[in-house]
């Protein structure tokens, strides 16, 4: 397990690296003595809020983006600070924005902006637009807001000193940065993970990490180095990385604990709300107007129902005494909880609305962490089961899976292993007999009839790309593949006779073999029972026999099954 951890301490080192990609340290935001917020229709101007100063509602309640317009006030009272430049917020789509400037001589100046004049900045899921010139410092800045998308849009706006508006500083940009990177690690070790031991759960952490990079990406405003998208655009994508996410989880949840860790009805539970889930991200990725004021409240939602399910698996899981439980319990603790905190504040009436997109990623770091040494143990445990199980089929192999007299593998444990070896590869069978070997039993004795036997084991099972196999009696099968299977088998039936003869000195005649060998097309289905593709070459097999002996029948065949067989000879 060292090696596992020596690379994610490696992988942390280059995305700090990474991080350091030539910002320079973000401006503080101008600090306004008093920020208050309003909502209105859509034929409202900002002076009628003039007109009517009751409006408005100077703390963190009661952003609503139900009406047509948000309106926001930012009152500056300190001459000494530096000059407002340009009005950043989150990113969000809108209809259009404008922005009111009241300088220190009363004099206004009024600049309207569409989504397409919003820039979005790399150092953050934040938007700038440049705030009209006056001549004198600014001392009231009024915004309205046309159909606003998020709540956030109004309570996370802010006045910036930069005219091209900064985001957050260094140590947060390479912070975000090294989580970025970190997320890339497990996805590697799952992988690896997933082919050694192809399990479920793997798969399921593998989807959501995978989606919380997308998410990271997008959330952190990192996309912008690369691209240019629009509001809308991020939002669509985030909400529906979200929705995937909290469903992979869900089914990561499902799949990694014991089996017996969930009752039966609260496993069911879970696969039965996953569309729900989904179907809360797809809500708020759609953006239709009339969907605008409740579009929040579709991912809001479906999260919040994949929280509440989570919590109980896990409180379940505990209460019936579940090993893995405890690494889930850590993983998922930070992200509940921030999770549950961003909910919160921008369901609850009284609250400030807040992505919290620092915290929320430093939650899905931990997160990952703390889940990827869970899989870590999860698969060492696995592994340890597997190769107990693998030890034990050995072990009882010797007596129930070998012929007794060859060596060989029998009939009854390659028609167990015969799925396995044909998805390995081994598609090419053949069914050999030896011909008139009850002359050999009758004349000669059933002991040199044995040294017969053993020596067609010991020249079949000299192919290391082929499994020899005693069927029973005389009849010997190979499973072959690798290139010129089929001749390869021919080669080993024609040299039976030499083998034999050189072998058995006394025999009155030469020992030859039957054939029938059918090659299964590589292009063909994976779903082939050994039962179908031994009876082709039973059949080829007395064919041959039929025909005079001591000769090979040989078929192809492409995607056939039991009722339906498409055969080229």
């Amino acid at each position: 397990m060292d090696w596992i951890w020596r690379r994610f301490v490696l992988f942390g080192l280059v995305a700090l690296l990474s991080g350091l990609f030539g910002m320079t340290a973000a401006a503080a935001p101008i600090a306004a003595s008093q920020t208050c917020h309003a909502s209105g229709s859509g034929g409202e101007r900002l002076g009628d809020l003039d007109r009517a100063p009751q409006r408005w509602i100077c703390s963190d309640a009661t952003y609503d983006v139900g009406p047509e317009s948000l309106f926001l006030r930012f009152r500056l009272g300190d001459p000494a600070q530096p000059r407002a430049q340009s009005f950043v917020t989150h990113a969000s789509p809108f209809a259009a924005i404008t922005i009111r400037v009241t300088d220190a001589d009363g004099a206004q100046t009024t600049a309207r902006y569409t989504g397409e004049a919003a820039r979005h900045l790399v150092a953050g899921p934040m938007m700038v637009l440049p705030l009209p010139q006056t001549v004198a410092p600014p001392r009231e800045v009024a915004v309205r807001i046309d159909k606003p998308w998020n709540k956030t849009i109004g309570s996370e706006a802010r006045l910036d000193s930069e005219p091209e508006g900064s985001g957050w500083d260094m140590a947060v940009v390479v912070t975000m940065a090294a989580i970025c990177g970190m997320l890339v690690v497990p996805l590697l070790l799952n992988f690896g993970f997933y082919i050694v031991l192809r399990r479920e759960f793997v798969l399921w952490h593998i989807v959501m990490v995978g989606l919380m990079l997308v998410q990271s990406v997008f959330g952190t405003g990192f996309i912008h180095i690369l691209a240019n998208p629009d509001a809308a655009t991020e939002i669509s994508i985030n909400s529906l990385c979200f929705g995937a996410v909290a469903v992979s989880g869900l089914m990561f949840v499902v799949t990694f604990l014991e089996p017996d860790a969930l009752p039966p009805a609260l496993r069911r539970l879970f696969f039965a709300c996953t569309p729900l889930v989904m179907a809360g991200g797809v809500f708020t990725a759609l953006q239709f107007d009339v969907l605008r004021p409740f579009s929040a409240l579709g991912i809001y939602s479906a999260i919040l129902l994949a929280i509440c399910l989570i919590v109980c698996g896990l409180a379940a899981a505990w209460h019936r005494g579940s090993k893995l439980v405890v690494f889930l319990m850590v993983g998922w603790a930070p992200t509940l909880l921030v999770g549950g905190y961003r909910i919160g504040c921008y369901l609850l009436p009284g609250t400030r609305p807040t992505e919290s997109v620092v915290l929320f990623q430093l939650a899905l770091a931990a997160e990952v962490l703390a889940n990827s040494l869970g899989i870590v143990i999860r698969f060492l445990e696995l592994r340890r089961e597997r190769d107990l199980a693998n030890a034990r089929a050995t072990e009882l192999e010797g007596v129930a899976g070998r012929d007794a007299l060859t060596g060989l593998w029998n009939r009854h444990s390659i028609e167990r292993r015969f799925n396995d070896l044909f998805h390995l590869g081994y598609r090419t069978m053949a069914v050999i007999d030896l011909d008139h070997f009850k002359r050999i039993n009758d004349r000669h004795g059933h002991a040199v009839g044995d040294s017969v036997l053993k020596v067609v084991a010991a020249t079949l099972a000299e192919d290391a790309e082929a499994c020899a196999i005693r069927m029973g009696g005389e009849e010997f099968l190979l499973l072959l593949r690798g290139a010129g299977s089929a001749e390869r088998a021919e080669r080993c039936r024609r040299a039976l006779s030499a083998r034999i003869t050189a072998a058995i000195p006394g025999l009155e005649h030469v020992v030859t073999a039957s054939m029938g060998v059918v090659e299964h097309d590589l292009s063909g289905t994976l779903d082939v029972e050994f039962a179908v593709l031994y009876s082709h070459c039973d059949r080829l097999l007395y064919e041959a026999k039929r025909l005079g002996r001591n000769r090979t029948m040989r078929e192809r065949l492409t995607g056939f099954t039991p009722e339906l067989q498409a055969r080229t000879a």
